[in-house]
């Protein structure tokens, strides 16, 4: 059966398809109500998880909250050579602009460190810089004491495992 015109079928099918079958929109119809339940689905179940995503979040900030500000910037780990009370008179003695040299004294067991307490140092003083000048003003050493840097320097910080900070008398 077609149209007045003879052109279009009346049923919606096209001349080539056999009586029964499904239009191509029927089918086009069929697989957009399936994509969209699937995505209803998909959206009801991601909102019933979403309480546990966040709590993971939550939890981390709790943590990170409770923490004091020592407890976020010192690291607290064996691989960062230097007690914090050390860093922390070096961050508020030396000026923004300063520079400084790390010097390693004569027994200093890089195995127990790896070496990334300069590493640590350069990151946690910003903007100040070091440098590898004996003429910085001021200077970190690791497995020192006094002597070490001799009498030209004041020590204004020290812990009892070697890390001192000092600066060039004036």
């Amino acid at each position: 059966m077609t149209s007045p015109d003879g052109n279009i079928p009346v049923d919606g099918r096209t001349s080539k398809e056999p009586v029964g079958t499904a239009s191509r929109a029927t089918r086009r119809s069929a697989i957009r109500i399936g994509v969209v339940l699937c995505v209803a689905i998909a959206g009801c179940v991601s909102a019933g998880r979403l309480d546990n995503a966040i709590a993971v979040f939550d939890f981390r900030a709790d943590v990170n909250d409770a923490a004091t500000f020592r407890d976020r910037t010192y690291l607290d780990s064996p691989w960062v050579a230097g007690e914090w009370t050390v860093m922390d008179d070096a961050r508020l003695w030396m000026p923004k602009d300063a520079t400084y040299r790390v010097v390693q004294g004569p027994f200093l067991d890089r195995a127990a460190h790896s070496g990334q307490g300069p590493d640590f140092l350069r990151g946690l003083l910003l903007p100040r810089r070091e440098t590898n000048s004996k003429s910085a003003r001021w200077v970190f050493c690791y497995d020192c004491d006094e002597s070490t840097l001799g009498s030209g320097f004041e020590v204004l910080s020290k812990s009892r495992d070697g890390f001192l900070f000092a600066r060039v008398r004036s």
